[in-house]
This record gives C-alpha cells, structure tokens and sequence, in this order.
C-alpha cells in the first residue's frame, strides 16, 4: 500500500470525528427559559416596574436588528413593555403603570439562540390584593344606589378634546351588581371601559393603592337597556360611601391611556 493512500484512509475517519466535534454543540444550543422576574404562574402584591426574562445560554444580537422581543399585556389586553433590552442571557423590558391594578398579566416572548434557532414561549403572573381589613363601611344586604358621571377630555388629560358622555350606574346590593348605560359623543375605537379611584383635584391621579376596580363591559356604551356586571359588596359600599373618589373612564385607541373621564356622584 502507498504511503499517499495510507494517509487517505487515516484522515478519513479523522474528518468525521472532527466533525461531530464541531456540530455537536450547535444542536445543544438551542436555549430554554431557566428563570423570570415576575416568576412564571407567581402572585406579586404590586406590578413590577421591570420584567426579567432569563435564558440558559446567550441570546444572538445583531446591530440594527430588533431580534428579541418581549411583550406585556395586562387584564384588559392593554400592552404596558417597552424599552427591550438583550444581555448575555437575560431580557429585561420596563413595565408602565396601568389601570388594571391587579389580575392576570400575560407574557409572550420571542428570543434567538446563538445558532439561530427562533425560541417563543408565553406565561402568566397575577398581581394580587393585600388581605382585606375588617371592614369600617357597613354593607348593606337590600336596597340600591344610583351614581352618575359626566365624562370629558379634559379630566383624562386630553387637550382640546371635544369628546364628552356620561355614565348612570346602579349598584343593587341585594343582586350583587352594578347595571350602567354610557352615552357619547365624538369616541371611537373604545377598547376598554371601567371604574378606578381617581383623588379630585387633579385629572389622572390615581390611588394605586386603592383596591377598588371594576371592568365595565364595552356594549353598554350607547345602548337602550342597561348591562350589569357582578361586583363584590364591599367594593359597592366603598364607591357608594365615597362616590367623589372614583371614576368612570373610557379608553380608545388614539387614547389609550384614557380618552374621557368623569367623577361619581349620587343621583336620584
């Protein structure tokens, strides 16, 4: 046998194993979600002004390229990440305050592995309310209140608005629910409608901490019966006790922080 085919058959199976050396770790390289911040199906007492997604090896970057994303969206759909930033193997996006104060907020990630390989996962965290205290505001088992709330721009923060309506609600604590009607005037595209604590002297102002909140359902905007939504008592009584602490306010798309807005107060 000639030294020349020798050598060919020697490096042969050289190549192959030098191969496999080099091709074996690319198909481990495809990363996986190892941790998070907030934690995945956890319960948080307030929302985070940051999210931290953790991965178990490196994402891939490119400059100019946007190839990690993150987005956050709370219980009434509404996206509140921005500001996605890639590290080694973390993803961080800052977190905006929203009127949902509490309820299940939904996270959807899409990353890219060093190999190129496109990873894409979802999960859920709650923001949950302190333990109630003993209740100071009696709650009445009978009988009902009806509040009303002019709504405008203007209290929503929204300059030069010409929008207006105005909200009737019924809080019936023998049914457990609140009934309401919305007129309006100059909206559309409404996304979400509900009732939030809001301090009177300053429009958008807003009691975090209160944990009073109630989603109002979008048919009831300009229609001819009422629509009713179940409340708990207590949250009945608080707003009926201190109807000037809280407000109806309605978002739409160009408007997504709110586009009208008006204080509650007794009617007859």
């Amino acid at each position: 046998m000639s030294p020349r085919f020798r050598s060919r058959l020697t490096a042969g199976p050289l190549l192959v194993v030098s191969a496999l050396l080099f091709t074996a770790p690319v198909a481990s390289a495809h990363t996986v979600l190892v941790g998070s911040n907030p934690a995945v199906n956890s319960t948080v007492t307030s929302l985070p002004s940051q999210l931290t997604l953790t991965f178990a090896d490196n994402l891939l970057q490119v400059s100019g390229k946007a190839l990690n994303s993150v987005s956050v969206t709370d219980s009434m759909k509404m996206e509140i990440a921005s500001n996605a930033v890639v590290k080694g193997n973390t993803l961080t996006a800052d977190l905006k305050e929203t009127m949902a104060m509490t309820g299940a907020f939904t996270v959807n990630y899409r990353v890219v592995a060093l190999d190129g390989h496109v990873v894409t996962g979802k999960y859920v965290f709650t923001v949950g309310t302190k333990a109630a205290a003993s209740p100071t505001i009696a709650i009445p088992s009978s009988g009902s209140q009806n509040l009303v709330a002019n709504l405008s721009g203007s209290l929503a923060g929204v300059k030069n608005s010409t929008a207006s309506g105005i909200a009737h609600l019924a809080f019936n604590f023998s049914t457990k629910q609140v009934c309401y009607t919305v007129s309006e005037t100059g909206l559309s595209g409404i996304t979400a409608m509900h009732v939030h604590p809001m301090m009177q002297g300053s429009s958008m102002n807003m009691t975090v901490s209160d944990e009073v909140f109630i989603l109002l359902n979008n048919s009831a905007v300009n229609a001819t019966s009422p629509v009713c939504t179940s409340v708990k008592p207590l949250m009945m009584a608080e707003i009926v006790a201190n109807p000037s602490h809280y407000a109806v306010m309605i978002h739409t798309k160009d408007h997504p922080d709110g586009a009208v807005a008006g204080w509650l107060k007794k009617s007859n």
